[in-house]
C-alpha cells in the first residue's frame, strides 16, 4: 500500500496565479523548500509532460539532490511529477469562491523511514507559498 501526505489549502488568488507559482522558476524558487532558510535550488524545471526536474539543497550540512520528471501538465488545474525514482507529487487547483483550493498529494512506497520531515517540509512550503502569492495581490 502506498504511503502519502495530503494537504488542502485555500488561497485568495485565482488558479492561474497559483499554477504560475508552481511552474515559473522565478516564483517557485522563492517559496519551494523545507523552511524559510532552506529553499530548493532549481537547476531544471521543464514544465511539460516528460520534462526534467533537478533540484538540490543542503540538508543537515549534507548536499541533497532530487531528479524527476513531469507526468501531467494541465494548466491551470493540475500538475503531477515524479520526485526521485519512487515518489509522485500531485497538485490539483480548483476555483473556490474568489480564490482557489489547492490539493497536494505526495506518495511514496511503504517504508520504515521516518517521514515526519517530509510532512513538516510540505506544511512549511505551503505556508511560504501562501505568503508569497497572497502578498503579491494584497491592496
Amino acid at each position: 500500500m502506498t504511503e502519502r501526505f495530503i494537504a488542502q489549502r485555500e488561497f485568495a488568488v485565482q488558479p492561474e496565479a497559483l499554477f504560475a507559482a508552481w511552474t515559473e522558476v522565478s516564483i517557485l524558487s522563492r517559496w519551494f523548500g523545507c523552511g524559510d532558510d532552506t529553499l530548493w535550488t532549481v537547476h531544471e524545471w521543464d514544465v511539460r509532460e516528460g520534462g526534467a526536474i533537478l533540484v538540490s539543497l543542503d540538508f543537515d550540512g549534507k548536499p541533497f539532490e532530487v531528479h524527476g520528471e513531469f507526468l501531467i501538465v494541465d494548466p491551470p488545474r493540475r500538475l503531477s511529477y515524479r520526485w526521485d525514482a519512487d515518489q509522485t507529487v500531485n497538485v490539483t487547483i480548483e476555483r473556490s469562491g474568489n480564490g482557489s483550493l489547492l490539493t497536494l498529494e505526495h506518495q511514496w512506497p511503504p517504508t520504515n523511514e521516518d517521514r515526519s520531515m517530509l510532512d513538516a517540509g510540505w506544511k512549511n512550503a505551503l505556508e511560504q507559498l501562501r505568503h508569497l502569492v497572497e502578498d503579491a495581490v494584497a491592496p
